[in-house]
């Protein structure tokens, strides 16, 4: 089997180069075939935002908008050398972090994919020894290869204790289905979790395609965790986290991007109706955030766009979001 790293950027230089180069130092050595494939999204409203306004002595006005992102270029050039193994591709039909991964799974040819940001740094052979314990789950159609497998997550220079992966934050009654940080259990073998990072998560092509890859109304930020995580559940896939292992390091720093709150809405909106359905969807409406006569048309507009995905995702439905919740949350009493 292969491997195939997806990488996407938003004005993220000079860090997307130490992650690529990290992860190439990883699977230099490594007796199976690989790829990383980088997906630049600087999209044209990225140019816009954060634009400063200046004035001459003439009394003329200048806008400044934000200047192309140079890892795309930097990366381009690397690609060139780096034949088959490492591969830039760009996605600017706007702006979103979800959109920019579906371009990486759709011009990579691994079968199995591997998510990460690019501001992290991985532990030698953490990688290869992920991929090998998900390739041999596969094979034998075990805990893990039914589903995804994820890497704890560490913030640069904190302590090792600080390790972490999610926790579940539910509420049936109002639909909300989100998730928070938690601290990392150690633990002898790999144990399934409700929901996790999608930074650090490996995944098989055949399963991605199940679910259809991240809904194409995605925009910037947000609602793209809720959607894998929660989809994967009502589809009866395991989200597994890969233990004991070292954890993926993040650098927390600002993004190159600014997102709205109201394309945040939207967002968790689309994933909820991915998971559960058109009742759901406007059900949650009702209590998230947001002037209702703005949502009520973002919800409208979601039942148009995203109808054919819902019933790829409620065809592989084995159980409602809800019953899982509660059966999760009964498992662990």
């Amino acid at each position: 089997m292969k491997l195939s790293v997806i990488i996407p950027f938003c004005n993220e230089y000079p860090q997307i180069l130490f992650t690529v180069q990290s992860i190439m130092n990883e699977l230099n050595e490594a007796d199976f075939g690989w790829e990383i494939v980088t997906i630049n999204n600087f999209a044209p409203e990225v140019a816009l935002q954060n634009t400063r306004r200046i004035s001459c002595e003439c009394g003329k006005e200048w806008h400044l908008k934000r200047e192309e992102d140079k890892g795309g270029g930097k990366l381009a050039s690397y690609a060139k050398t780096h034949p088959g193994k490492l591969i830039a591709t760009e996605y600017r039909e706007k702006l979103s972090h979800w959109n920019a991964k579906n371009k990486g799974v759709k011009v990579s040819t691994g079968d199995i994919l591997w998510f990460c940001d690019a501001h992290c740094s991985i532990y030698p052979r953490t990688l290869k020894k992920m991929f090998y314990c998900y390739e041999a789950e596969i094979r034998s159609r075990g805990l893990i290869g039914s589903g995804s497998l994820h890497l704890p997550l560490l913030y640069m220079m904190d302590r090792y204790s600080r390790r972490l992966v999610y926790k579940p934050v539910c509420k049936p009654e109002n639909g909300w289905y989100s998730y928070s940080f938690t601290r990392y259990r150690p633990e002898p073998a790999p144990y399934t979790v409700a929901a996790m990072s999608t930074c650090g998560m490996m995944i098989s092509r055949s399963l991605f395609e199940q679910l259809g890859g991240w809904p194409t109304e995605l925009g910037i930020y947000g609602g793209g965790e809720n959607f894998i995580n929660y989809s994967l559940s009502v589809m009866g896939k395991n989200k597994v986290i890969f233990s004991p292992s070292m954890p993926l390091i993040h650098y927390a720093d600002r993004r190159g991007y600014s997102f709205n709150a109201s394309d945040l809405i939207r967002n968790r909106l689309i994933a909820t109706y991915m998971f559960g359905g058109e009742k759901l969807l406007r059900h949650f409406s009702k209590f998230s955030k947001g002037r209702p006569a703005v949502k009520e048309k973002m919800v409208e507009d979601i039942l148009e766009k995203e109808s054919e995905h819902r019933k790829l995702i409620k065809s592989q439905q084995v159980i409602g979001i809800e019953d899982w919740f509660y059966n999760f949350k009964s498992e662990l009493l």
